[in-house]
């Protein structure tokens, strides 16, 4: 599929303006032609019937005969400079003709009552032709009925006259659309200018400029979209400074250990001893262990960073089982040190909504941090409890985490005073941003016992978080 291309806002808005002024000019085009058509139908009308009324005038009976003494002013009223002709009829109660043209037809049907003439159209000599008849009673002698005065001419006139109405008016009209085109021209000119100077400004900014965009200077209709855009470059700027971060962090955390390995790989280059070989080959190994799970641990940072949620698939998991098959992953590094590792379950259900990778990497830091930090031969608890909001709860009877470090531990690679200087510093910030992510709130506080660390994380139900949590695409 070919996208059409994007039509600027000013040819829209013309395009919008000038097709329903088009539309409406046509539409009134048509009502104006009818509307002179019947203006100048009312006029000629008029001289017809003035004409009518004015043989009617000089029709009189004399000496038991009907004389009609035609005036030159009935027919002069319908004279014009256009070449038109006047046609009349006089005829009888009998239905004989006294004068005029014998054959110009009579009117289909009589005047209503209480009226004395009928205006109609007719076929003259196949030409049509506007007329009028009307009724003239003449008194002193019973003749059976009114003499009918019939007065016709052809519309050339009558086309003139509405052409010229309808021209002068169309004009007119037109002159006024003109004139509302240019002043809606410039005034689109002068409203879109600030866009104009909004662009030069974009224009002119550096790369690396995400500051918000100024709105005050922009239309009101606009300021939305400009409110948009700042929302959206502002989640960029995040993202943007979460990558720094982790550049500058991956940098800083990945460069000593490589520099160790390094000098380590070189002395034992430059000596003759197996012994000091298998060792440094066993430290090493080691070191690439911990780099490869700090390295695992920072992409995991920057996957887990709330500004890039909504690129992850959101389903509905079962915290419970979740947490189970998880722990299990994690028997024999709680052997090594001969630590209890348990799992409980409370409550209803414990469905939540999320990321199923995400969340499973958040009950293995926990869980990897409780064992990492717990005592030889102590014991891990790790613990569901469902309902309307579900828990999570890793529970383990180690040194702990003093109370004036618990903020502090989420900061990324901060490792306590308590905790000496196992792990990366990255196991809580980790769980920090995914909490985040899923909406659920982390508490870091002492077990009942008074001994270890308890961390608990509260997700609401399915339901609510499906609700809560922003729109998904898979990834």
């Amino acid at each position: 599929m070919f996208s059409r291309p994007a039509e600027s806002l000013r040819g829209q808005l013309l395009r919008w303006l000038l097709v329903p002024l088009l539309a409406l000019l046509v539409v009134n085009a048509w009502f104006s032609n009818e509307a002179a058509i019947a203006t100048a139908n009312q006029a000629f009308d008029r001289l017809l019937l003035a004409s009518a009324d004015a043989i009617a005038e000089d029709v009189e009976e004399r000496d038991g005969k009907i004389v009609v003494d035609l005036p030159y002013a009935a027919l002069q009223l319908l004279e014009s400079n256009i070449q038109e002709r006047i046609f009349y009829r006089v005829v009888a109660p009998g239905g004989a003709t006294i004068t005029g043209y014998a054959d110009l037809p009579l009117p289909a049907a009589r005047p209503l009552p209480g009226a004395e003439s009928v205006l109609y159209t007719a076929l003259y000599h196949d030409e049509p032709i506007h007329l009028v008849a009307l009724d003239k009673q003449v008194y002193g002698a019973a003749r059976g009925g009114p003499i009918v005065i019939i007065v016709a001419e052809t519309g050339e006139a009558r086309q003139a006259l509405s052409h010229r109405i309808l021209i002068d008016g169309l004009l007119r009209q037109g002159l006024l659309i003109v004139a509302a085109a240019v002043l809606v021209w410039f005034g689109l000119l002068r409203s879109l200018r600030p866009l104009t100077l909004l662009r030069e400004a974009l224009l002119a900014r550096s790369p690396a400029d995400l500051s918000p965009v100024d709105a005050r200077t922009v239309p009101v209709e606009v300021r939305t979209l400009i409110d948009a855009l700042n929302q959206h470059t502002a989640r960029i700027e995040r993202l943007q400074s979460g990558r720094r971060r982790l550049i500058a962090d991956a940098s800083h955390q990945m460069r000593t250990p490589l520099a160790e390995m390094r000098t380590q790989i070189e002395y034992v280059l430059r000596q003759d001893r197996p012994e000091l070989l298998r060792r440094t080959l066993v430290d090493v190994h080691a070191d690439i262990d911990r780099l490869s799970r700090l390295i695992s641990q920072m992409l995991l940072q920057a996957r887990a960073d709330p500004d890039v949620w909504p690129d992850q698939r959101i389903e509905v998991i079962d915290l419970a089982e979740l947490a189970r098959s998880t722990s299990l992953d994690f028997v024999a590094a709680a052997r090594k040190r001969s630590i209890d590792l348990g799992f409980e379950t409370r409550g209803g259900s414990a469905l939540v909504a999320g990321h199923g990778l995400l969340l499973r990497e958040l009950v293995a830091n926990l869980i990897d941090n409780a064992i990492t930090h717990g005592r030889d031969g102590g014991s891990v608890v790790v613990r569901v409890s469902g309902g309307h909001a579900v828990t999570l709860e890793v529970e383990d009877d180690g040194v702990g985490i003093a109370p004036d470090d618990r903020d502090k531990v989420f900061d990324r690679f901060y490792r306590g005073t308590d905790l000496g200087s196992t792990g990366s510093g990255l196991g809580l910030s980790i769980v920090r941003d995914l909490c985040t992510s899923h909406r659920a709130s982390i508490e870091l506080r002492t077990p009942v016992s008074g001994r270890g660390l308890c961390v608990s994380v509260t997700f609401a139900a399915a339901a609510a978080a499906v609700a809560a949590l922003p729109a998904s695409s898979p990834t």
